[in-house]
């Protein structure tokens, strides 16, 4: 599985997701929508989930996250 997670130039999130799995669109429109309500920004994601679950994904998400606050707050 690989998630990037980059700024966005456009000034609004812009996400791609590359999955095996067909007809789990709507699956991830809930992922992403839980992860915007918890998390807000102007960000471009892009994920290959390479079979993993989209909670495996969400988790992902959440440690670059993590990642990102923790070098803003290192970066002060």
């Amino acid at each position: 599985m690989e998630v990037l997670m980059q700024p966005s130039e456009t000034g609004g999130a812009q996400v791609s997701i590359l999955t095996s799995v067909n007809g789990f669109g709507a699956g991830w429109k809930r992922v992403m929508d839980r992860f915007f309500a918890k998390y807000d920004g102007a960000v471009r994601i892009h994920i290959n989930d390479a079979g993993a679950t989209p909670g495996s994904v969400m988790l992902r998400l959440e440690q670059a996250v993590e990642m990102i606050e923790v070098h803003e707050v290192i970066k002060r």
